[in-house]
Parts: C-alpha cells; sequence; structure tokens
C-alpha cells in the first residue's frame, strides 16, 4: 500500500511506506494539508465578480508573520476577524478593492478548511474610524456565489453606513476647526488695520495667507468624498420630517454645500493644471508652486467657507435620519390632518412666531455679516 504524493501537475507518486524516509512523508503530509484547503485566490475572484460594482482582486502569500500586521492595523472589525489576526499565523490574504474605493479582505477561517473570513478595511485617509461602530466581518463558506450573497446583503450595508458616519465625523471635527481658524481671524484681524479697516502693513497679507491655507486643508479632504455625502444627504430628504427640514433649511443648504463642492473642484484643478506645468529642475520651480499655492487657497476661501458655514447640515440631517432608523414606523399625518392644521388660527400664529424667531436667531455657521467680515 503506497501513500500518494501530490505533484506541481496534479498527479500523484507511489511512495511505499516501508521505503519513504520521515522527511519524505512529513513533506507529502503538509502538501495534502495544503490540498485540502480551499483556493483562496479563486474564491475571492468568484467573489469579486459576483458583488455589485467593479472589484479588483490582489492576493499574496505571507512569507512572514510580520506580513499581516498592516493589514491587521487596517481591519475595521471588533470580533472574531479582529481576534484572528491577533492570535493566529494567516499564511496568505486577498484584498478586495471597489471602483468607490471601498475594500474587503478574505483570509483562511483558522481551523475550517472550507470557510473564509470577509472583512472590511478602514479608509488610509480616516483616522476617525474608532468613533463609529465597526461593520464587523463575517464567516462564508468557500461557495463565492452564496458568498456574495452574503457579502452584499449583510456587510457591504454596514460598511457603507460606517463609511458614511465616519465622513461625517470628519465634518464635525472640520467645522469645529474651521470655526477656531475663524474665531482666531477675528481676534487679531482688527488689530491688523486702521480706524478705516485698512490694513496696516504686510503682516495682514501674511497672517490672511495663513487663515486660507488652514481653511483649505479642512476643506480639501471633502473634495474627494463630500459629493457622496451630499448625494445621500439629498436622498434622505424626503424621508425626514418636514418641518425639521423647514427649520434647518437643509434643500437650500445641500444646494450651497454641492456649488462649494464644485468650485472648489475648479479651484483644485486649475492649481493642478498650473503646477503640472512647472519643470521641476527650474530655477523658481519652487517659487512659482509656492505662489500657484497661495493663489489656490485665496481663490477656495470662499468655497471653504461656505462648506464650513453651511456643513452643519449635514450634522443635522445624519441625526434625524439616525432617529428614523430608530423609529421606522412612526406614525405620519394624512394629507387631511396637514391641511386642517394649515387652516388653523393656531397654525398660523405658531407660523408667524417661528418665522420672527428664524430671522433673529443664528443659524448654524455664520451670519452673512460675519462672512463680509471674516472675508476682508
Amino acid at each position: 500500500m503506497a501513500d500518494p504524493i501530490p505533484t506541481s501537475r496534479g498527479g500523484s507518486l507511489p511512495v511505499s511506506r516501508f521505503t519513504a524516509s520521515p522527511s519524505e512523508r512529513q513533506i507529502a503530509s503538509t502538501a495534502r494539508r495544503l490540498n485540502d484547503r480551499a483556493d483562496l485566490v479563486a474564491f475571492a475572484e468568484g467573489l469579486a465578480a459576483r458583488l455589485p460594482g467593479s472589484w479588483a482582486v490582489v492576493a499574496q502569500e505571507h512569507a512572514a508573520y510580520s506580513d499581516q500586521f498592516p493589514l491587521a492595523q487596517r481591519v475595521w472589525d471588533l470580533g472574531h476577524v479582529s481576534w484572528v489576526f491577533d492570535q493566529f499565523v494567516l499564511s496568505r490574504d486577498a484584498v478586495l478593492t471597489s471602483d468607490t474605493g471601498r475594500e474587503l479582505v478574505v483570509v483562511d477561517r483558522p481551523r475550517r478548511k472550507r470557510e473564509f473570513l470577509v472583512a472590511a478595511l478602514q479608509s488610509s485617509d480616516s483616522d476617525v474610524a474608532d468613533r463609529v461602530n465597526a461593520p464587523n466581518g463575517i464567516v462564508v463558506k468557500a461557495d463565492p456565489a452564496r458568498a456574495a450573497s452574503a457579502v452584499a446583503n449583510r456587510l457591504l450595508p454596514r460598511y457603507e453606513q460606517a463609511v458614511r458616519e465616519a465622513r461625517i465625523e470628519q465634518v464635525v471635527m472640520a467645522v469645529a476647526a474651521g470655526e477656531r481658524v475663524l474665531a482666531e481671524w477675528d481676534a487679531i484681524s482688527d488689530n491688523l488695520c486702521d480706524a478705516d479697516h485698512w490694513p496696516l502693513n504686510e503682516r495682514y497679507d501674511l497672517r490672511q495667507q495663513q487663515r486660507d491655507a488652514e481653511m483649505w486643508a479642512q476643506f480639501a479632504p471633502f473634495l474627494d468624498h463630500g459629493p457622496a455625502l451630499v448625494a445621500h444627504a439629498e436622498e434622505t430628504l424626503p424621508f425626514l420630517d418636514p418641518e425639521d427640514r423647514a427649520d434647518g433649511r437643509w434643500p437650500y443648504r445641500l444646494r450651497v454645500l454641492r456649488e462649494a463642492l464644485e468650485g472648489g473642484a475648479r479651484v483644485q484643478a486649475d492649481f493642478e493644471f498650473v503646477t503640472g506645468a512647472l519643470l521641476p529642475d527650474h530655477p523658481r520651480a519652487e517659487a512659482a508652486f509656492a505662489k500657484a499655492v497661495v493663489e489656490r487657497n485665496a481663490e477656495g476661501w470662499h468655497y471653504s467657507l461656505t462648506w464650513m458655514e453651511d456643513g452643519g447640515a449635514l450634522i443635522e440631517m445624519a441625526r434625524a435620519e439616525r432617529g428614523l432608523r430608530g423609529h421606522p414606523h412612526r406614525p405620519r399625518q394624512s394629507a387631511q390632518v396637514q391641511a386642517a392644521r394649515a387652516r388653523s388660527p393656531h397654525a398660523t400664529r405658531q407660523s408667524v412666531t417661528t418665522t420672527a424667531v428664524s430671522a433673529t436667531a443664528a443659524t448654524p455657521g455664520l451670519l452673512a455679516h460675519d462672512r463680509v467680515r471674516r472675508s476682508r
């Protein structure tokens, strides 16, 4: 009786139990164990082909335990997948990247030869992922069709929601940072001007350039993912409470935010066109690049300021959407009830009062005269 040893061509060679050395038997056993485990690359490619959108696959073998460390730091999971990366040596992985920038990682499930783990990866440009609920990974069988259904129905919705929440957290941080920049500018700008509000010297221009640069740095990341945030808010808008929509002026502010993103994108495109034409070896290339940066920041000031003024609408709508998910079956008033309330004298008095309060109360962000003052 002979033990078969798999060959590179998929066949086997008989080896006598009585003639094979211990080292040969160990090689044969290892080869059998490797062949028993499902093909991760074929599975990942089959999974990618069945997921919504377009996905690219990059697979790698781990030559050392440390090869899994970079992925372990980015795995967006607080459960089983994170535990596996921490407790086991993984010999291989496959990363799936979508045309929208989403990333999934596929690894073997330890002690399960016909199962894989699929988890989301945190965006490399985000540092707020720990502030939102992690879209924990899932266990799937080595069947690409069924695995794709599980990923599309269970993991990807959680992943998209977590990404949006992380982006909203970035808006919160950017708006707060923008307000600090503007507060600092207000505190010193008057000291740099005379009684007629004319700049006293070049210090005003230098400090203004610093303000423009700091505001652009807060605004620039949203040129990439801001449109998706605005688009989602626009899709959600019809489902939110009409009174909240009116009080928050959300439709108007979303249009303003979209226009700010479009304007900022034009400014950035012009900047890239100019800097792309510079010759790196030219003696004045560095000075020309610095000048282009200053001009980009100055031209983008209006758009970055507008984003900081009205970015609060995205935060408010995200909170309202979370409330809607928490009460998905809240009854809505019928058209007849709404019409009756609109004809009510009480509703008329309340509308007048609300209008008066809205006109005098400070809305989120800056007021019109603040914008003029801060744009000097």
